[in-house]
């Protein structure tokens, strides 16, 4: 093993130009770990007896809860990884952990990717999905909470374990009922007894080895799958440690599901692989009201320096009632994910009296594209500057091949290239459109950069609104969407339209649906919204906007409704 050393930050970054002068240093001697299982190491020889890692069993800052050190953790992670190569794990073997953030699971994922390839499923997902996952990826060992712990998800469990011929070993936490075959379905506890975690049994995985394999996609449909070696989530979490400027002091809150990069890498891996302390905030996260309703109690009660959220969370934070907590220990909070309304960082920004950083990044890049430097230029509206050792380039839309790079100021779509970016996808078919010639990733957002390499972001480019040929940004709609008081959250699409091609419409949640005034907002829109193509056809008020796993507007779906409302219109009388 390489002299022990975390990812911590070595340099304050401020400009493209120190990002540039540190790229000057050898890389070996900045990243010396070799995997996953060497940060861990070094983090305990460094900071043992600092806290590592805290899962919260509810969102009661007050209940009692297990915190492990790093010396503990890494024995933790030691004994899981010893515990798969005991059920038959090895290298290239796919782990899959189907279950919510139990204390077990952070170590058992981490211990998968020692041994193995561990395959972190989103729970929310149909049985079927998952079933064909795991047949996608052979997955060989099936790690679940038992029917003590989540009914819904032992369904699934039943469901999928009869469709997946590959999978030989179903390692349950929590209740093994009795009249199932005890030579699939094996006890956590029992099992966990039967190993221990002073000396790791498994021969360490190289950098280049498979890591994790994640699904990206959204709700419906099969996702894709991406495997992520130790360099690509090494590299990813040290660029995001260097922006942030993160070390053994940092206590993180993290409400992200960890079968999201968002919680495994931006708020997870970053913090951790930095010897920070990793706070994950109870088994479901956001997705428990009562994490958000007590967060400024969870930030005071932890001394928590930084957190994180998608935009539909921080604009609910934003307005939960700071009510005299002491918040003196927070430095900033991230976001990401979506695109962020100027109106919802200003409210947030105002409540928490700290900085609310933008970062980008996607399931393909380990999280980390792009991220506002801590100590540099807060540009609201940009998601930072590129990670260092890694490119950012933004070519014509439909010339990622061959085109020549947009200057400074010109939207076009963003590319990116870097040893946090994978190779590919698990299905070689998914890969062949995903990457220039010239080996960059296109990430599928267009934007562009600034004369200080700020990278802005103006959207997707299939949630562009393309009318008559009229490239319509879907979030300068929804600025002024968001900006009425009596709107919650609003998200632009475009609707079918056999003249146009498509129109664009809007999406709203408001705060009293009984007396909204639905005529006056469409003249509100009218009136400020000044690009004339892009004001909304159609205004849809809805219970509530639907969201992915996460908490990022789903727009799949929204294009869904608005279709189904364009066949309406078309099936009228009138309109025949």
């Amino acid at each position: 093993m390489t002299t022990p050393k975390t990812t911590r930050s070595i340099t304050t970054l401020r400009t493209i130009q120190d990002i540039e002068a540190l790229e000057q240093q050898v890389y070996e001697t900045l990243i010396p770990s070799r995997n996953l299982y060497e940060v861990l190491a070094a983090n305990a020889a460094l900071h043992g007896d600092r806290p590592a890692l805290t899962v919260l069993p509810s969102a009661d800052p007050g209940e009692p809860v297990v915190t492990r050190t790093h010396t503990q953790l890494l024995a933790d992670v030691t004994r899981a990884a010893n515990l798969f190569s005991r059920l038959g794990a090895e290298r290239g073997t796919v782990i899959s952990l189907l279950s919510r953030t139990h204390p077990e699971i952070p170590a058992l994922i981490w211990g998968a990717e020692v041994a193995g390839v561990a395959n972190c499923l989103n729970y929310l997902l149909s049985a079927d999905v998952i079933a064909t996952l795991l047949n996608a990826e052979k997955a060989e060992i099936l790690v679940c909470s038992g029917p003590d712990l989540d009914t819904e998800i032992w369904k699934k469990v039943q469901a999928v374990v009869a469709a997946t011929p590959s999978l030989r070993t179903v390692l349950v936490i929590g209740e093994v009922p009795a009249t199932l075959d005890s030579s699939v379905y094996r006890s956590f506890a029992e099992e966990w007894q039967r190993v221990n975690g002073d000396t790791l049994r498994v021969t360490l995985p190289g950098p280049d080895d498979q890591a994790a394999l994640f699904h990206t996609g959204g709700t419906t449909g099969v996702p894709k799958l991406v495997p992520q070696t130790h360099r690509n989530q090494i590299h990813a979490a040290w660029c995001l440690s260097q922006a942030f400027d993160l070390s053994e002091t940092d206590v993180g809150l993290n409400g992200f599901p960890l079968f999201h990069v968002g919680g495994t890498s931006t708020v997870g891996l970053s913090v951790l692989a930095a010897a920070g302390h990793l706070v994950m905030l109870s088994p479901d996260g956001f997705r428990n009201p009562g994490i958000v309703k007590n967060i400024w109690a969870l930030v005071e009660h932890y001394c928590a320096t930084v957190m994180g959220g998608v935009p539909t969370t921080i604009g609910a934070i934003a307005d939960v009632p700071v009510a005299g907590r002491d918040l003196s220990t927070l430095r900033f909070v991230l976001t990401g994910g979506a695109s962020l309304t100027r109106s919802d960082a200003r409210r947030f920004e105002q409540c928490a009296g700290v900085p609310l950083l933008e970062q980008y990044g996607m399931t393909e890049t380990v999280a980390a594209i792009a991220a506002t430097p801590l100590h540099g230029a807060h540009v609201r509206g940009s998601v930072g500057l590129r990670g260092p050792f890694s490119e950012l380039k933004v070519r014509p839309l439909g010339q990622e091949n061959g085109g020549v790079d947009c200057p400074p100021g010109e939207i076009g779509s963003v590319l990116v290239k870097g040893a946090q970016v994978v190779a590919g996808y698990l299905d070689p078919a998914h890969t062949r459109e995903a990457f220039t010639d010239d080996g960059f990733l296109i990430t599928g957002d267009v934007g562009y950069l600034d004369d200080n390499q700020y990278l802005h972001l103006t959207g997707r480019e299939k949630d562009l609104i393309i009318r008559s040929g009229h490239n319509i940004d879907p979030l300068a709609i929804e600025e002024v969407a968001n900006a009425h008081p009596d709107v919650l959250v609003s998200a632009a699409v475009g609707m079918p339209d056999d003249y146009a091609g498509e129109v664009p419409v809007i999406f709203l949640a408001v705060s009293d649906p009984e007396h909204f005034d639905l005529a006056s907002f469409h003249q509100y829109m009218k009136d400020h919204v000044h690009e004339p193509p892009a004001k909304p056809k159609h205004v849809f008020v809805l219970d509530e906007i639907p969201v992915t796993g996460v908490g990022k507007i789903f727009k799949p779906k929204l294009r869904e409704l608005a279709a189904e409302h364009q066949q309406r219109l078309a099936a009228e009388p009138s309109n025949r």
